[in-house]
């Protein structure tokens, strides 16, 4: 049964987790990653309790692109997912903490700032909350990321981190690069889910119900992997 009131008891139990995704640079596709996690969890189990918080500190349109409507305070998708944005000053796990206060569940887009995240994410005040790393297998970005993993390596965040190789152009190429990241930190991180390019992501427009039921089997497939990824219950 999806949910409509809000839940009670202690979110450090719940069964779906907070997540907190981040991208490796700008543009590798944090936001969209975020809200069709968000947007899953609606359609699927946590209905009105899914939220998802912009927190990337940068001008974004998922709002628009998801056609949120209703208060501005709280939009919601036709899904039922809530878009929230936080007060500037706001910490990201403030933010999570904050959702799970009105009784919801939330997947933050922590935008590109990874290193920056670290130390909020390394003290490990939130058990039931999921960093997801999102990353281009292009070969400049994947390069630029390896000092990321190292330093998430370090903090100790990576071994529980799900790492989204997520693949915005149609490149044979890519599918390779992919495949040898896959290769290279899969015995590091908690979960790697390769998010193949999609014609209507690629396209860059309405992210809506109606716009997912032109996904690709392979993209709806891969959200459905995130989300048990994400969760308890697997």
């Amino acid at each position: 049964m999806i949910a409509t009131t809000p839940r009670d008891g202690d979110p450090q139990i719940w069964d779906e987790r907070a997540v907190v995704v981040c991208g490796t640079a700008g543009g590798v596709g944090t936001s969209v990653v975020s809200a069709l996690l968000a947007e899953h969890r609606a359609a699927t189990s946590l209905g009105l309790l899914s939220w998802w918080v912009d927190a990337s500190g940068n001008d974004c349109d998922i709002e628009l692109r998801l056609r949120g409507t209703g208060n501005e305070e709280l939009l919601r998708t036709a899904s039922g997912t809530g878009l929230w944005l936080p007060p500037d000053e706001a910490a990201v796990t403030d933010a999570v903490v904050e959702v799970w206060r009105q009784g919801a569940v939330p997947v933050i887009d922590a935008g590109a700032h990874p290193l920056t995240l670290l130390p909020e994410l390394a003290e490990d005040d939130l058990p039931n909350l999921t960093p997801v790393l999102v990353i281009s297998p292009r070969p400049d970005l994947l390069n630029r990321a390896r000092v990321i993993f190292t330093e998430w390596d370090r903090a100790g965040v990576l071994e529980n981190t799900v790492v989204v190789i997520d693949s915005q152009l149609p490149v044979q190429q890519q599918t390779g690069l992919a495949d040898m990241l896959v290769g290279v930190v899969s015995g590091s991180v908690g979960t790697v889910i390769g998010l193949d390019y999609d014609p209507v992501l690629g396209a860059g427009t309405a992210l809506d119900e109606d716009a997912r039921r032109g996904f690709l089997p392979a993209t709806i497939e891969s959200i459905a992997k995130l989300a048990a990824a994400t969760s308890n219950r697997r």
